[in-house]
């Protein structure tokens, strides 16, 4: 075992070039550990790993063991990462662990980890092309660990790179400092009809408009859509760092058409609700719901109005999913989130160098994006005055201009707006447009709360009980009739929000075969206290029981108080005021 991990320890060099190289390609992100599970390289995001040791039980510890691979699309629901011990911290979106093996023995990982969306679509529309890269990466490790002179290993693993920059569905080319091509893969060769002798000027492959955007970006950042050669591209340009100097740059062509339908795809699956997920059966739900299912087909503005936590996104998700725009994009936007300085580029979008901080390449707003989607107003009672006749504007005219732009862009989404709030005395106090509010209360939809729904809490408790005992892997059968009576009477300020919360709580400290009163019970009681605490005695109660965890994990002597500081990046005497209060 010894003698495998000195083996990987020797070409961590080689190694780190592999994964830099791999991730400037993909953009994911990218580990390698050895059979111990200690990490030995590490792409940007998770060098601080390093030499540190992968979490027991991962599925880092089972592709060691097994020897097989592991593709996991959805970390921490996963059945492979239910014993995880990392799993309550793990921020993986994706993860394709492929085992390193030498001689038939697997003596590591090569872990390709997505913590973004785009590097977790990135993953799924090459899982093919990555679990085929297996026997490849035997290959590259074998061939640096047998050959001792390091031009025989550098042949060796550009061959095996190129094979996977071949496999790749992206245009690639890499460029050297003087901005000369050295190598294209075959997708973009086939795409704009290059081969031998044709690489001589990257200026007239991409045409010069597109080449002086990307020198006055300093080749680093995205560039697009624009047509070539009868295909529309966005470039990517990354330059490729190699212990602190660069030394080249990568350019990544991706299909605009494809990009954009995989986003569409993306968005789909994120918000595929429809009205069976819409649980209860009060009589008051139910009117509120067979009044969305009416209007759902309906081109026409929904005005949703409930409590913060009844579940008005779920009605818009599934209103937009039942209506003829379910194949376009479904957006949300909060805009009591959104500072006010930001919200009208947030809407409308803006043009290049329209403000301090602003991308480079200027930014599509929320209504250019879903233009013919639907676009979800929530909270539309915090709207700022000035942006009200904006929005009324576009409504009105469907046309809208970039923040520092003159065009004028055609937009038309369907609009679904929510509130907590009281729109018709906002309009009598002057604070929101009459006519705007009129333009959006089309069809009003009030969405009870929670604690006038009567037993359709126990229809969402048990709904959650299933949810979360697979989750945490629980085994509980339901609740006691006691607890039941429990959730039938408490009032639920927070609504389904709050309900979801006591359950989940409930399932992971619950010892018994039933959720009974005590846990539900403890967690009620201290929402009710803390209703009435300052902010200030909050903070001590909190603090005071991450301080008496860390003294039953560590201990009570003199050396534990010094490793309990040293884990809360505290002074000693600070720890000690804080036993003391």
């Amino acid at each position: 075992m010894c003698v495998c991990m000195s083996v990987l320890n020797s070409i961590k060099g080689e190694l780190q070039h592999i994964v830099e190289a791999i991730h400037a390609i993909t953009n994911v992100d990218l580990t390698v550990v050895d059979e111990n599970l200690r990490r030995l390289v590490a792409t940007e995001r998770v060098k601080k790993q390093f030499g540190k040791i992968a979490p027991r039980n991962s599925v880092f510890e089972k592709c060691i063991v097994s020897g097989h691979q592991y593709f996991i699309e959805n970390p921490r629901e996963n059945s492979a990462c239910i014993d995880c011990a990392g799993r309550l911290t793990c921020k993986e979106l994706a993860e394709l662990c492929i085992p390193i093996k030498l001689n038939n023995k697997t003596i590591g990982v090569l872990g390709m980890c997505a913590f973004n969306q785009s590097a977790r679509e990135t993953l799924l529309d090459n899982k093919s092309s990555y679990l085929a890269f297996e026997s490849q990466l035997s290959n590259i490790i074998s061939t640096m660990i047998k050959e001792k002179k390091y031009s025989t290993l550098l042949e060796h693993r550009s061959s095996e790179l190129i094979t996977l920059l071949n496999s790749v569905n992206e245009g690639i080319m890499f460029l050297d400092n003087a901005l000369e091509i050295i190598t294209t893969n075959e997708y973009i060769n086939l795409k704009l009809g290059l081969g031998e002798g044709s690489l001589s000027s990257l200026q007239n492959i991409i045409t010069p408009k597109i080449y002086n955007q990307l020198v006055a970006q300093g080749f680093n950042g995205e560039v697009g859509p624009f047509i070539i050669n009868s295909f529309e591209f966005v470039i990517n340009a990354s330059p490729i760092m190699i212990k602190g100097e660069q030394k080249g740059i990568i350019l990544i062509f991706t299909d605009f058409i494809k990009m954009r339908e995989s986003v569409l795809k993306s968005a789909r699956d994120r918000n595929m609700v429809t009205f069976d997920d819409i649980l209860g059966e009060s009589e008051a739900l139910l009117d509120a719901r067979q009044m969305a299912i009416q209007v759902a087909g309906k081109d026409v503005a929904v005005l949703l109005i409930g409590e913060t936590g009844t579940g008005k996104d779920l009605f818009a998700k599934a209103i937009h999913n039942n209506s003829r725009r379910k194949n376009d994009i479904y957006l949300p936007l909060n805009c009591s989130a959104i500072p006010e300085t930001l919200i009208e580029s947030e809407l409308f979008g803006y043009e290049k160098g329209s403000f301090t901080g602003a991308s480079p390449g200027g930014k599509q707003g929320k209504f250019e994006i879903c233009k013919n989607g639907t676009l979800f107003l929530d909270e539309i009672g915090d709207l700022p005055l000035q942006m009200q006749a904006k929005l009324l504007r576009a409504l009105e005219e469907k046309e809208i201009t970039r923040v520092g732009g003159h065009s004028l862009i055609e937009v038309n989404p369907r609009i679904i707006s929510a509130t907590h709030k009281d729109l018709q005395a906002l309009v009598d106090k002057g604070s929101f447009r009459e006519d705007l509010f009129y333009r959006l209360n089309v069809v009003p939809i009030r969405i009870p709360p929670l604690r006038k729904r009567g037993y359709d809490i126990i229809i969402l408790a048990r709904h959650f009980l299933q949810h979360f005992c697979r989750v945490y892997n629980k085994r509980l059968k339901g609740f006691t009739a006691e607890c039941e009576e429990l959730l039938m009477n408490y009032s639920y300020p927070g609504n389904i929000r709050e309900l979801r919360n006591l359950i989940e709580y409930a399932t992971i400290f619950e010892k018994g075969n039933l959720l009974g009163i005590e846990n539900i019970g403890n967690k009620i009681s201290l929402a009710n206290e803390e209703k009435n605490m300052t902010l200030a005695e909050i903070t001590r109660r909190y603090e005071r029981g991450i301080i008496e965890e860390r003294i039953r994990r560590f201990g009570n002597s003199l050396a534990a108080k010094h490793k309990i500081a040293d884990s809360l990046s505290i002074s000693i005497a600070t720890l000690y005021r804080k036993l003391k209060e």
